[in-house]
């Protein structure tokens, strides 16, 4: 353990090395006004994928942008370096191209209006950083807003920030239901969740809304159903869990309450909860388990219930279900 923690240690030494060369030569090719900006974490993920973020001064907003991780062999070397840098910022200035004006800037209400969506986060772990951001409290959570597009089949985003809804003059709530109204932008999706092989896998059950609604009918009769809620862009989809409409159609075709675990901010677990056979604090346990390894998606430390009969949603208790 002693020696495992010691290399741990000397790789993240090293990681820090080559972050501060990345950016001195990301620098040196766009120019002293540019910065490079990391997760708190850049570490080797199993998707194999390095996030680097770059932004201008003056402007509001950087654009992330990612890369191939094991294209560049993590950096290791000063020509892998150097490769990553001329990657990054031939996609910063394609991306920057299409961001630029109303929605890298947002100067105006009506031009940022029709991408605006909602996106939840855990309230606690983000305390600092809301104190720039517009939002509000939603039980152990808090909503907030983005400008959301999608360009050549790809999907970008830039958080609302306190000084956006001064310079468009509008009110918070103003924010929300005009975020509310663009459920078209980023359609929500429902898979079903397998186990094979003692692996979690999400089946499609559609190609529409409708068509997934549907499949859910059909399922009403399988001994252990279970689904996940994101959306098409697979960004932020817990958001719908704030859309009561949406939870009340999928409940109608489950013909049952629906149990919902939030996982992530991306998506959240829903299980008809007549066909739930575990106890609340087993299912507590389960989402502490989760957030260990959630750092940076973490969503919510509690169990919820949209209950079918009032529509609404309330955190579970062990009242609600049989264990």
């Amino acid at each position: 353990y002693f020696f495992a923690k010691k290399e741990k240690e000397k790789e993240k030494m090293n990681m820090e090395t080559r972050k501060t060369s990345f950016e001195e030569k990301l620098k040196e090719n766009l120019g002293a006004e540019y910065k490079a900006t990391f997760p708190q974490r850049m570490e080797k993920q199993d998707e194999e994928f390095l996030r680097v973020g770059v932004q201008k001064s003056g402007e509001s907003a950087g654009i992330w942008i990612y890369l191939n991780g094991s294209e560049f062999h993590w950096l290791d070397n000063e020509e892998d370096i150097q490769r990553a840098v001329t990657k990054v910022i031939e996609e910063y200035k394609k991306k920057r191209g299409f961001l630029n004006g109303p929605y890298l800037t947002g100067d105006s209400f009506s031009n940022v209006k029709n991408n605006l969506v909602c996106a939840l986060a855990n309230r606690e772990d983000n305390e600092e950083v809301l104190k720039y951001i517009p939002h509000i409290r939603y039980y152990d959570m808090v909503a907030y807003f983005l400008i959301f597009i999608t360009v050549d089949g790809e999907s970008y985003v830039r958080t609302v920030v306190n000084e956006d809804l001064d310079r468009w003059e509008v009110e918070l709530q103003d924010v929300l239901e005009t975020a509310k109204s663009n459920t078209d932008l980023n359609p929500p999706v429902i898979e079903m969740v397998e186990i094979k092989d003692w692996k979690v896998i999400s089946a499609p059950i559609g190609n529409t809304f409708g068509e997934m609604l549907q499949s859910i009918k059909s399922h009403q009769e399988q001994k252990n159903p279970m689904y996940v809620l994101s959306n098409q862009s697979g960004l932020y989809g817990a958001s719908n869990m704030i859309d009561n409409h949406l939870l009340g159609q999928i409940s109608e075709s489950c013909n049952d309450s629906l149990l919902i675990l939030p996982v992530d901010i991306h998506e959240i677990i829903l299980i008809p909860s007549r066909k739930n056979r575990t106890s609340i604090a087993d299912w507590k346990a389960v989402m502490h388990a989760l957030n260990i390894e959630n750092k940076g998606v973490k969503l919510s430390d509690l169990v919820y219930l949209f209950d079918r009969a009032d529509k609404k949603l309330h955190v579970a208790t062990n009242d609600d279900f049989q264990a």
